[in-house]
């Protein structure tokens, strides 16, 4: 999906189709997002320089502090 907008100050991301909450930014280059709907949870990682983000079912997503993160589409992202 491409990447329409990006509202640093709210803290989400709009693409062709969702709106999306960042949970991580690494240095704006790559983000970790995520949404609800219906009740269960999408995950999302995305490339800020190509404006472009990939719905995931696993993520693999290090933070720039070096917090790791895991997926639930019950509960959303957790981080460990």
């Amino acid at each position: 999906m491409n990447i329409l907008n990006i509202d640093y100050e709210k803290g989400t991301v709009q693409s062709d189709y969702h709106e999306w909450q960042i949970i991580s930014n690494n240095a704006n280059k790559f983000m970790l997002l995520q949404r609800e709907d219906k009740g269960r949870f999408h995950a999302a990682e995305a490339d800020v320089k190509k404006m472009h983000l990939w719905e995931v079912k696993e993520i693999n997503y290090r933070a720039p502090e070096g917090e790791t993160f895991y997926f639930d589409e019950d509960s959303g992202i957790m981080k460990i």
